[in-house]
């Protein structure tokens, strides 16, 4: 009889758990439709529900696109802390479309509730935190305040700054004042490395006592102050410039700071990083020199005859910024530097210059020995574009065959060029190579002329256009 009843008991509990399971999916099936419905009172009360539930997001992905959307006139009808906690958690949806409809809706939302929106900058999915970004971004200043408490987080700070940073000096007495009450060093460092980005002079002052801190951590001031390039801190950062000690990224940063300054010290300072044993530090004097444009000429004059052929490469390098006929003068002397990778970079750099007096020297340099010249020099007169135009039409002609060929490729990535060249395609000593760009351009209104190149007597002109005729009307 005992037996009897155990068993009795033991199938009255199954089917209890099993009507429950039964139940409880026959429930949340129907809380989901509701979630995803169009009748307002019923999709609030059950999305709230949903909301109290881990398991939400996963609910919702169950059911299809149309139904997913139409969560988010429920949550903005909702407009709550639980509404943007759905909105944030819809930002990880698969599909581009519900994510950019849901991000709307979190900036509808924010205006009342951006304590909530801020919980998403510390998400572990990028998605949420690039979304909530952009939303307390649009949102507009009112965000700076709940940013800044993001900010103490170290699981939100990341995503804090990118808010921070945004609005700029609006966030400077935020995150001074963190600076200035917190004792947790990271959070100082991080602030410190956010005021660095912002660039804000006031902030001076506050950064300079954490000079004092170890190498490791002193990177972080360093980089600040070289972004900010107040001219008050010109000595410091020429001395970490100088410093092996420091760290070299570091010293890459302040060295942009220096060129920002740009007085004479901080000039001869980088003039003379250009020779720095960290090619890193290097690289980035010849770029803080280009920073200061015009102010740099004279010292990048010096460094252009230095015996060291780095320091000249540098020199080229930064001169390439310099939009200034001192500087086409200094390249063009360079061209015939007895280094093959200085002539090479001067080739290059006077294409970036981009002044029309370059445009003869470059001519030239189609023609040099050096091949490596020859061709950064037809990329440069590309650059140029079309004040270019007329001279390399003139060099289709040359006798010179690779200088022919070059202005040919150089005359076919000019957008404007295609007149000048269907012109010169007419004119028999300009015409292979005229058709050459023509080809390369896949010009459709060469074909006439690819036709009739065709029938010529001239084997090689026969060969080119019946090869551009294949590519461009086969």
């Amino acid at each position: 009889m005992n037996r009897w009843l155990v068993r009795l008991l033991f199938l009255l509990a199954v089917g209890g758990v099993m009507g429950s399971a039964v139940w409880n999916n026959i429930a949340t099936n129907r809380l989901i439709e509701q979630a995803t419905g169009t009748e307002r009172a019923q999709q609030t009360v059950a999305l709230a529900a949903l909301a109290q539930r881990d398991d939400f997001f996963d609910l919702l992905q169950s059911r299809a696109l149309p139904a997913r959307l139409r969560v988010a006139d429920g949550v903005e009808a909702m407009n709550n802390a639980d509404g943007v906690k759905i909105a944030l958690a819809m930002l990880r949806d698969p599909d581009p479309r519900v994510r950019d409809r849901f991000l709307e809706t979190l900036k509808r939302l924010g205006k009342a509730n951006l304590a909530a929106v801020a919980e998403g900058l510390k998400n572990g999915d990028a998605k949420v935190r690039n979304g909530t970004v952009q939303a307390m971004i649009t949102l507009g200043e009112a965000s700076i305040p709940h940013a800044l408490k993001m900010f103490e987080d170290s699981s939100g700070r990341a995503a804090a700054t990118e808010v921070l940073a945004y609005f700029g000096s609006k966030s400077v007495p935020g995150l001074l004042e963190i600076l200035r009450t917190k004792e947790d060093e990271g959070l100082r460092l991080d602030a410190i490395a956010a005021l660095g980005r912002i660039g804000d002079r006031r902030a001076t002052e506050a950064i300079l006592p954490y000079l004092k801190l170890p190498v490791e951590k002193r990177r972080v001031v360093l980089s600040a102050l070289g972004s900010i390039a107040d001219p008050r801190t010109e000595g410091v950062l020429i001395q970490a410039l100088r410093s092996s000690d420091d760290d070299p990224d570091a010293r890459a940063q302040v060295a942009l700071g220096l060129g920002a300054i740009g007085s004479p010290n901080a000039l001869r300072a980088l003039k003379d990083a250009l020779a720095d044993l960290n090619r890193t530090v290097a690289d980035a004097a010849a770029l803080g020199m280009q920073r200061a444009g015009a102010k740099s000429l004279p010292y990048l004059a010096e460094a252009a005859f230095a015996p060291n052929p780095a320091v000249r490469r540098r020199a080229a390098i930064a001169l390439s910024g310099i939009p200034e006929a001192q500087a086409v003068q200094l390249l063009s002397a360079m061209l015939d530097d007895r280094e093959p990778a200085v002539r090479r970079a001067a080739a290059d750099a006077l294409g970036k210059v981009g002044r029309p007096e370059a445009v003869p020297i470059l001519i030239r340099a189609l023609s040099h020995p050096d091949g490596g010249v020859a061709q950064n020099a037809a990329r440069s007169l590309a650059q140029v574009g079309e004040p270019a135009v007329n001279a390399l039409i003139q060099t289709l002609g040359s006798p010179n065959e690779t200088a022919a060929f070059l202005a040919a490729q150089a005359l076919s990535q000019i957008p404007g060029a295609e007149p000048a060249l269907l012109k010169a395609a007419e004119n028999p000593p300009m015409r292979l190579y005229a058709l050459i760009a023509l080809i390369e351009r896949n010009s459709a209104a060469a074909v006439p002329l690819l036709r009739q190149a065709a029938r010529a007597d001239n084997p090689a002109l026969r060969e080119i256009a019946q090869r551009g005729l294949e590519q461009i009307a086969p």
